[in-house]
């Protein structure tokens, strides 16, 4: 089966479903050597300090899976990005002006906001920097309730929404918990998993910050935010979304089974 849309894509990929893609990519070289044997698959070679060879590159496609890891740069970069989409999309511009009149937004199609709660992933990172000495830590009570989403449930998700009908989507906020758990309930399926025992510590914000800054590297303003509370998000009840069950049609991924299929990622 071979699809007629055209993707241009920053993280992710459509091949399963015979979906042509372009990769944006530091080394286009790299792209290529992994997926040699994919003709869905080309690259273009940039990085985020100069994103001009982007512009040319999204002639002619009708969607944009849009993720920037620059933290500090992520408004300018997304917003230069998206008009460039909005002016080169064959469809998105169409759509946008059949409804002008509504929105009052130049150049405007269809926007899909993918909403996760916290990356199952970034326990390899953060519980990883402990878990030699058999120790995971965060601020929260031991029994806190957290959400947590599979990367495999929201890249799915971004799957569905980009390579069905546009107008089935349109405007949607997808909100993503795929499986919640406490701090003890992590450091079991840790024990578990990694065949020796995982113990939970509670920390403190400044203890958790200093850990980030001199364990992890990271600078201040991601350390803070990492380590202080979110008193503008209700982390308090924690509930497993819809939105996979929904379009997805099965259970999301649970965080258990994520860490088992990639307990190799530990060291």
């Amino acid at each position: 089966m071979y699809s007629s849309e055209r993707v241009f894509i920053l993280g992710g990929n459509l091949i399963a479903k015979g979906i042509p893609v372009i990769l944006y990519a530091r080394q286009s070289e790299e792209v290529k050597a992994s997926f040699e044997n994919n003709s869905f698959v080309n690259a273009i070679q940039g990085d985020y300090k100069d994103i001009i060879p982007l512009k040319e590159g999204l002639k002619g496609h009708t969607r944009l899976f849009l993720l920037i890891a620059d933290v500090y740069n992520m408004i300018p970069l997304k917003k230069t990005i998206a008009a460039w989409v909005y002016d080169a999309a064959s469809i998105g511009v169409k759509h946008y002006e059949s409804e002008q009149a509504i929105y009052h937004l130049p150049n405007c199609g269809a926007f899909v906001a993918l909403r996760p709660d916290r990356f199952m992933s970034n326990i390899f990172l953060y519980d990883g920097l402990q878990s030699s000495n058999d120790i995971i830590f965060d601020t929260v009570d031991a029994d806190k309730l957290q959400g947590r989403v599979s990367p495999n449930d929201i890249g799915a998700v971004a799957t569905v929404a980009l390579s069905e009908d546009i107008e089935k989507h349109g405007d949607l906020v997808y909100e993503h918990i795929s499986d919640v758990a406490t701090s003890t309930q992590r450091a079991a399926y840790l024990s578990r998993i990694l065949v020796r025992e995982i113990k939970y510590k509670q920390i403190n914000s400044l203890e958790k910050y200093e850990i980030f800054m001199n364990i992890a590297h990271f600078n201040h303003p991601f350390a803070y935010c990492l380590s202080t509370a979110l008193v503008s998000y209700d982390v308090r009840n924690p509930t497993i979304t819809d939105v996979i069950h929904v379009l997805l049609r099965r259970k999301p991924e649970t965080l258990e089974k994520y860490l088992e299929d990639n307990k190799h990622l530990f060291k």
